[in-house]
């Protein structure tokens, strides 16, 4: 009887055992997971259109929307995690926050509670997991950049006290490039919507648009928000140099790269941001 009582107890054991390098195994970017969480759903999939929103969320007509946000086009890693009884959503969510951090990360944008905007809206709209969908007040979202790509990260309780962890990672997005030179193309300008944001991801977006267009040059211009003009111009030619400057130093002929700041003389072109770069190429 003891005998078998042991080996049950070794089967189990090494069952734990397996199932804990297997969880930590899939765990994106080789992350520690929470510990004594249960994975609920692990999705991978390509996304040429997710929406990296970098700000609270509300739905108006019928539609998502926010301050800010960022398209990319990448592979979706997509990830839920049930954490064990007893622990908060912020203690899920700081777990993980502080080891992506620790690997180079770059908060974009983060919230708390009301500020995010509806749970049911993140669950059921951004995140198409219905089990998120919970309470308001408990829910923390951060957007970070990294090396590899980007993460979307959220923690919630909901109504029954069960604590969820979702994550998506999204690497190699590269619609900035693609759709830089296509709107270059047909119109002769476009936004840089990866900057300032994504730096790294709009200096390439550039440095890709030289290349694409060996026979033009390049003017960039920046619009800056604010109440003072004179102010605002100043940023901004202080904004439009130091990205030319960063373009210089990736290889780019400064011959090949005019530098525009015009401040809020075009407080259309800003919307809901505070500062926005186009791009021009001109015949040499």
């Amino acid at each position: 009887m003891l005998r078998l009582t042991l080996t049950r107890l070794f089967s189990v054991m090494a069952c734990w055992l397996l199932a804990t390098h297997s969880l930590r195994a899939e765990t994106p970017l080789n992350l520690d997971p929470f510990p004594l969480a249960s994975e609920i759903n692990q999705t991978e999939r390509s996304d040429p259109d997710y929406r990296l929103m970098l700000g609270g969320i509300i739905k108006i007509n019928g539609l998502i929307r926010s301050d800010r946000e960022q398209r990319l086009n990448a592979n979706l890693l997509r990830t839920t995690w049930q954490l064990p009884s007893g622990y908060s959503p912020e203690s899920g969510f700081n777990f993980m926050r502080k080891q992506l951090m620790d690997k180079g990360g770059r908060v974009l944008f983060e919230c708390a509670g009301r500020q995010c905007g509806p749970s049911n809206l993140w669950a059921n709209e951004i995140f198409k997991q219905a089990r998120l969908y919970g309470v308001d007040s408990s829910q923390f979202y951060a957007a970070l950049e990294l090396d590899q790509g980007h993460v979307a990260l959220y923690a919630v309780r909901r109504g029954n006290g069960r604590v969820y962890l979702h994550m998506d990672l999204l690497t190699n997005d590269n619609l900035a490039a693609t759709e830089l030179v296509e709107l270059v193309r047909q119109r002769g300008y476009a936004q840089v919507v990866q900057w300032p944001e994504s730096r790294d991801i709009a200096v390439q977006s550039l440095q890709d648009l030289l290349a694409e267009f060996p026979s033009r040059n390049m003017v960039l211009v920046v619009h800056w928000r604010s109440r003072d003009l004179d102010l605002s111009m100043t940023q901004s030619q202080e904004a439009a140099d130091r990205l030319k400057r960063t373009l210089v130093e990736k290889g780019a002929s400064p011959d090949r790269i005019d530098a525009r700041g015009v401040g809020a003389l075009v407080p259309s072109v800003l919307g809901s941001r505070s500062s926005v770069a186009v791009v021009m190429m001109q015949e040499k």
